[in-house]
């Protein structure tokens, strides 16, 4: 069984998983200028370092081993971010996903708003649910608007807005099995 609480810690398990991921590559890059200019610098900086009468400090196997760490770091992070992804995409198309709604809707200008239990907030689900389906947020579908803090259904009937809400959720789970495959 999955739920909104587990997919929002997964989601900011994503977020801090790539914000690492985008650290390890500006590292990297960084490393990999070195890299490049050692071999330019090489000649010259070990004639000046013999001529002031210090050792030559060669940087070389210092730096490539430090390059292929962060590559290894860089892999792992990559993988982990494609495994929750495809976690995240499983658990929110399950038929035993659990959405923490109040059951008692409220009709507001002829819409029927359901809120969070426990005025629960979900931006890190929302996040990475829009971005996998290409869309902004709120995510619109149906006449039935989902967001971090709400679900607001365009009809007053709560009969019809559980209807409009189930194709909408159904909607949003076939497009992310298709994302998947």
């Amino acid at each position: 069984m999955s739920d909104f609480e587990s997919l929002e810690n997964l989601a900011i398990q994503i977020k801090e998983n790539r914000s690492k991921l985008f650290e390890i590559e500006d590292s990297l890059s960084g490393v990999n200028v070195q890299l490049h200019e050692i071999p330019l610098k090489r000649s010259t900086e070990s004639t000046f370092a013999k001529m002031i009468g210090i050792g030559y400090d060669d940087k070389l196997a210092e730096l490539e081993k430090a390059r292929e760490q962060l590559e290894r770091t860089k892999t792992s992070l990559k993988s982990t971010i494609s495994k929750d992804i495809a976690t995240f995409i499983s658990d929110f198309s399950s038929s035993n996903l659990v959405i923490p709604l109040d059951n008692n809707p409220k009709i507001i200008d002829g819409k029927t708003m359901y809120k969070y239990r426990n005025e629960s907030q979900f931006k890190n689900l929302f996040d990475i649910l829009c971005e996998l389906l290409g869309l902004s947020s709120p995510l619109v579908v149906k006449d039935v608007m989902l967001s971090q803090t709400e679900i607001v259904i365009a009809v007053k009937d709560e009969f019809e807005a559980k209807q409009k809400f189930i194709n909408s959720l159904h909607e949003i789970q076939n497009t992310l099995l298709i994302k998947k495959k």
